[in-house]
């Protein structure tokens, strides 16, 4: 990242923030609309072979700088601090870091890694002929395993401007991650065994990828981009894109209503996709599906007892037995 000090313009990427940057800028370059260009995918498979080797000498150095020398017995602080040594190559990195620590992340298998950095090597040196697929196919393990190792194994052990720098990195990656498709396929695939379990999934607010499953009114995560929404109560104003301060300083008709089935203050039009298509005014702790508010209570409601004058049930009868 770039700043601006007494003497001008400068440069500062510590170790966790350029393994970020590398991942945020192969994310940039797969999540197009339509087919990937062929340069994207080189510079994609470029920067998250670096990203993968970045980011687990990052870990390493967390605990020891030496642990990134190919050499640890030979480190010196004075070389280090020049980059004037020969650090140990993505192979040994990943050795290393499951040596060292009791990581929540299960990486993947050398042969994944190893695959990734021969097309990078060959793009490098040779030059690359091979399909499109190929290199996505390549990539999306890799990038999908990343992603859970730095959310698992790496922002937590982050501290003070670091962390508040890389979740930066971390939310401005989010949004692409909806549309790197094999991304998603690969995310999606456990939630799609669920489905019997999961009766509505959502677009997500963040990625826009149809990804969210309503679970009883339990918190609502993103099973692609790992966006935590919260519970229904709160994830409500991330799909009604305000939020409740915003409503109240600045006045006008909220977009949040209570629910007539469960009375949670819980309902708001939501995407029927993640193409923006289309709208659905739903409850996200109940999961009810609503045709509207009604004129007399304001409550939402699944049905209309007369439809014309938009009267709920309960409104109805209530007015009824007056009469």
């Amino acid at each position: 990242m770039s700043a601006t000090n007494d003497s001008g313009p400068s440069v500062n990427f510590p170790p966790v923030l350029n393994g970020l940057d590398f991942l945020e800028s192969t994310v940039d370059l797969l999540a197009v609309k339509g087919d990937v260009p062929s340069r994207n995918l080189k510079y994609a498979v470029v920067h998250l072979a670096s990203a993968a080797e970045t980011l687990f000498k990052a870990r390493l150095a967390m605990k020891d700088p030496a642990l990134v020398w190919a050499k640890p017995d030979a480190y010196d602080p004075g070389n280090h601090a020049r980059g004037d040594f020969q650090s140990c190559g993505w192979q040994d990195a990943r050795k290393r870091v499951i040596k060292e620590f009791d990581l929540d992340t299960e990486l993947l298998a050398p042969r994944h890694f190893k695959a990734l950095a021969q097309m990078r090597n060959r793009f490098a040196h040779l030059g690359v002929t091979d399909t499109a697929l190929a290199v996505e196919v390549l990539t999306t393990p890799v990038l999908d395993n990343l992603l859970t190792f730095v959310r698992e194994d790496l922002l937590p052990r982050v501290e003070g401007e670091e962390l508040t720098l890389a979740e930066d990195a971390v939310e401005r990656i989010r949004p692409g991650l909806g549309r790197i498709q094999r991304l998603v396929d690969l995310r999606m695939e456990p939630a799609r065994k669920l489905l019997g379990k999961w009766s509505t999934i959502l677009p997500c607010p963040i990625c826009a990828a149809v990804a969210v499953p309503l679970d009883g009114g339990a918190d609502l995560t993103c099973a692609v981009c790992e966006s935590h929404l919260g519970p229904p109560a709160e994830a409500v104003w991330a799909y009604a894109d305000t939020s409740e301060h915003e409503i109240v300083t600045g006045g006008g008709p909220s977009p949040v209503h209570q629910c007539g089935e469960c009375g949670r203050e819980a309902v708001t039009d939501v995407p029927t996709d993640g193409e923006g298509s289309g709208s659905r005014l739903l409850c996200l702790f109940c999961g009810i599906e609503c045709v509207g508010l009604c004129g007399y209570c304001e409550l939402a409601v699944a049905s209309f007892a007369i439809p014309e004058t938009h009267m709920c049930s309960d409104c109805f009868e209530h007015r009824y037995q007056r009469y």
